[in-house]
């Protein structure tokens, strides 16, 4: 790879290689321990869409080498415009293998140039076709006006080999060994839910603060 410092994705390859997971599409429906949830208003590279003061919080795990993070990923915004009052949080969870962890780095450091671009590099790469590596993601941040320099820059950088590394730590502790996975409140989901499941988890967390009520 000529793009990114191969020492950094070896780093994060060799912090990862432990790490069971696997794109999913059957979920499994379990309660977080509440003393688990802290820090995930605080993890760095995180990104929120939709209504930061919402009622209810969505945060969605993913992998852009997921095929099943490639379907959720085109109802986001109908999901965001049919719930008003709805924050939204993707986090990078790198855990598919290197092309991963390169991706993952660029579109790090592609959150901190251009936060406001982020959905519409979140859906180009899954529009994508093939692997989603370092280099598709460059290519992907130049066409949404990412400064290549200073992308290659932040890319390889300590700050975000830590953001990667916590999200992964977190999803660790969340139980999550799929991709996609989802938090609602204290419920989590491992494994991909359609726009009709997320509907309803959302109704749900409203009804009764559980993601599933009764």
């Amino acid at each position: 790879m000529s793009t990114l410092s191969r020492r950094f994705v070896i780093a994060g390859a060799a912090a990862l290689a432990a790490f069971p997971a696997a794109a999913q599409s059957a979920p499994e429906f379990y309660p977080v321990p509440v003393e688990f949830l802290d820090g995930i208003d605080t993890l760095q590279g995180r990104v929120t869409l939709g209504n930061r003061d919402g009622d209810v919080h969505l945060i969605e795990f993913f992998d852009y080498n997921c095929g099943y993070c490639r379907r959720t990923a085109q109802e986001i915004r109908p999901l965001i415009k049919a719930n008003p009052d709805l924050k939204f949080t993707l986090v990078n969870f790198a855990v598919l293998g290197v092309a991963s962890i390169e991706a993952t780095r660029v579109a790090l450091a592609f959150s901190r140039q251009k936060a406001s671009k982020y959905l519409d590099f979140h859906e180009a790469m899954f529009a994508r076709r093939g692997g989603k590596g370092g280099n598709q993601a460059i290519e992907t941040a130049e066409q949404f006006g990412a400064n290549r320099k200073q992308l290659l820059k932040d890319a390889d950088s300590e700050a975000v080999t830590q953001a990667m590394l916590a999200a992964v730590r977190m999803g660790d502790q969340f139980g999550f060994r799929a991709t996609p996975s989802y938090l609602i409140g204290r419920d989590a989901f491992s494994g991909f839910l359609d726009m009709n499941a997320k509907t309803a988890a959302l109704a749900a967390f409203r009804q009764c603060e559980r993601a599933v009520c009764g």
